[in-house]
């Protein structure tokens, strides 16, 4: 099939899944299984490979991120019920004004504690921004705007961010060079891109639309009234199920990354089991402040909630399995040259249109950088500006088949329309300014 119509036909698929959730009202779940059938037979997968990708797309999504969901979901609500997570927001609302809530998280989420995994951080830090927001009179807009794009930043800008760690590698940038020009870059493109993003907000957001009360992921992710605990503890000693997870993925990180990992540091670093083991240390202090049986309801309490999540999650899987099945990746890549076009401009170009494609900002610039890799000798520009281009880029349009997308949708209690203006207006914003100072970094560098 030629590349244009493969380009056409996901286009309608996309826009098609926009246009049926949004405007029709249609659940999403079973609107994006009729989209990926569709992409799927429309493109010349047939009918066997077109149902085994919506199959194998659901399923290897649910391999790589749902029990880092489940654990995540389950260790919030243990967190809750404890009222570690009241004292979490309590205290943020000593240490900032309320109007700078938004700033707050946003560097806190991309450079304070940077995302080494995206859906890590966002399990744990959802119901402490929806929280916020209801308590500082801000809203879900600007808080979970500023959510979005310091997690990208930290994600894909600063280390040990796992894509910036892939791509670092790949274009063989020191980690020295990459902390010196990441930082700077993550902190001004997060500082901008809240005050962009929350000023057009003010203006565009309407809670009656953007808003789902009635979704279960509301109530299930907001800080809930914790019970009076028969023991107390301090802070720091509550706050282990979270630092503890995060050490050891840090350390694992570190370790791999300068050659000194250890099949055992392997292991206990793998983000499943560092959850695992903070769900079980969330679980004895549970015990220890107030019962049993206080677990086994926050426990049947989180079960409840991650459900929903791991559906729209996996769906997502499927969306963006047909999509890569399509090689739409491929068709891309080669409609770019990179002695036709500035090189930080093609590395922005090519990962924003690779991210609008296959959804994941991840492989979106990853993908631009190994791309870019074999000819930066020949490139006038400095590689961990290009890096940080593709970065920027990688943050451009997440939507529909990014399965993040729908992860912020059920944990911050969104609509759809809402989603798209916290997820995806935000990071665009955001990729947009990135930009703009990556290429003004480049008249010096």
């Amino acid at each position: 099939m030629p590349d244009s119509l493969i380009l056409l036909h996901t286009a309608i698929a996309v826009v098609g899944i926009v246009l049926l959730i949004v405007v029709a009202r249609i659940n999403p779940v079973i609107v994006l299984v009729l989209g990926s059938l569709y992409l799927g037979l429309a493109t010349g997968l047939g009918f066997e490979d077109t149902t085994a990708a919506v199959a194998q797309g659901f399923g290897d999504l649910m391999a790589e991120v749902g029990l880092i969901i489940g654990f995540g979901v389950l260790l919030g609500s243990l967190l809750s019920t404890t009222g570690t997570l009241q004292r979490i927001v309590e205290l943020f609302l000593r240490v900032c004004r309320p109007g700078k809530s938004p700033y707050v998280l946003g560097l806190s989420s991309g450079i304070v504690f940077p995302a080494i995994y995206f859906d890590v951080a966002l399990v744990m830090l959802a119901p402490i921004a929806k929280s916020v927001a209801v308590r500082t009179g801000v809203g879900i807009a600007a808080v979970g705007g500023a959510l979005a794009i310091g997690l990208e930043v930290g994600l894909l800008m600063v280390l040990p961010g796992a894509a910036a760690l892939a791509s670092a590698g790949t274009l063989e940038v020191s980690l020295g060079t990459m902390l010196l020009f990441g930082i700077p870059v993550g902190i001004v493109s997060i500082v901008v891109g809240v005050f962009l993003h929350s000023a057009l907000m003010r203006r565009t957001w309407k809670p009656a639309k953007d808003e789902n009360t009635l979704n279960g992921g509301v109530d299930g992710m907001t800080v809930a009234e914790a019970e009076t605990p028969r023991r107390r503890l301090s802070l720091p000693v509550t706050l282990l199920p979270i630092l503890v997870p995060l050490a050891l993925i840090v350390l694992g990180t570190f370790a791999e990354t300068t050659g000194t990992s250890s099949a055992v540091l392997g292991f206990l670093s793998d983000p499943v089991v560092a959850l695992l083991i903070g769900l079980l240390i969330a679980v004895v202090v549970t015990v220890y402040m107030l019962s049993r049986d206080a677990v086994e309801k926050a426990l049947s309490k989180g079960a409840a909630t991650s459900g929903t999540i791991l559906l729209f999650t996996g769906v997502a899987g499927s969306l963006g399995e047909v999509i890569s099945r399509t090689g739409i990746g491929d068709i891309i890549s080669g409609l770019f040259q990179a002695s036709s076009f500035s090189p930080l401009l093609l590395a922005w170009v090519v990962a924003a249109l690779l991210r609008l494609a296959q959804g994941s900002g991840s492989v979106a610039a990853i993908t631009a950088s190994t791309l870019l890799a074999p000819v930066m000798g020949g490139l006038d520009a400095a590689a961990v500006l290009v890096l940080l281009a593709a970065a920027a880029g990688a943050s451009f349009g997440g939507h529909v088949s990014d399965n993040t997308f729908w992860m912020f949708r059920t944990l911050l209690g969104l609509s759809t329309r809402g989603t798209f203006q916290v997820y995806t207006l935000a990071q665009s914003i955001m990729s947009v300014v990135a930009l703009g100072l990556v290429l003004g970094l480049s008249v010096f560098v």
